[in-house]
């Protein structure tokens, strides 16, 4: 088969590599009373959060009116209102963070998808009903356009903050996703620290600049710099 063409991948192997990726996660219970699996768990979770569930209360419904679901995941039946709560927040943000990561990196794999994952759009968002110390969460988000996949989401501070974790992610994190070679965003991008990393991955690099209400500015959609020098 060519390496080009995509492998259709089944829903149930791809439910079970979800569970697989979460399995590394660090269970914080105590093994005596344990009923439903963590995996199973945040499998679930995130199944619940792609069909729209906007809570803890609608997730748990989501797995009993889709009881197809549970039984592929682990579970014998949906986890109470009660159980998300206590689990959620109680596991590693930053665990549950590299599973996924691994999880979109499996489903590339087994899509075979690396050539879908050659261009990536980095965008800050802040998240709608999710707080972190009484605050809105904003994060950086890195989506495959082509894959229709979100690749990453780390927290980040709205604007410069932004910057800043996409400078950590193109050092630390796009080396992990071996197709990426072209990154686009907003000019708030544009800047030397990030264009900088973006050189050192061997990458280009596409913002897109906004009109200004300046009659003298120039007023250009986008521009590609050259791999070969950092902007500004």
């Amino acid at each position: 088969m060519p390496a080009s063409t995509p492998v259709v991948a089944t829903v149930p192997e791809e439910f079970a590599l979800l569970v697989a990726s979460l399995a590394a996660i660090t269970d914080p219970r105590l093994a005596r009373g344990k009923v439903h699996p963590l995996p199973g768990v945040l499998a679930l979770v995130v199944l619940g959060l792609m069909a729209g569930c906007r809570s803890l209360s609608a997730i748990s419904r989501y797995g009993q009116i889709h009881p197809e679901v549970l039984a592929p995941l682990g579970l014998r039946r949906s986890p109470s209102v009660a159980t998300l709560h206590r689990l959620l927040r109680r596991v590693s943000v930053a665990e549950v963070r590299q599973g996924m990561r691994a999880f979109a990196g499996g489903l590339i794999a087994r899509r075979g998808a690396v050539d879908a994952v050659t261009e990536v759009a980095l965008d800050g968002k802040t998240l709608r009903g999710t707080h972190a110390d009484g605050r809105p969460l904003h994060v950086l988000r890195a989506f495959a356009q082509h894959a229709a996949l979100a690749l990453d989401q780390s927290p980040a501070a709205p604007l410069h903050g932004e910057v800043t974790a996409a400078t950590t992610w193109v050092t630390d994190l796009a080396g992990t996703f071996p197709g990426l070679s072209i990154l686009t965003g907003d000019a708030l991008f544009a800047e030397q620290s990030l264009c900088t990393a973006v050189v050192a991955g061997q990458r280009d690099d596409v913002f897109r600049l906004k009109k200004t209400n300046r009659p003298s500015s120039p007023t250009s959609p986008s521009f590609s710099p050259s791999p070969a020098r950092p902007i500004l």
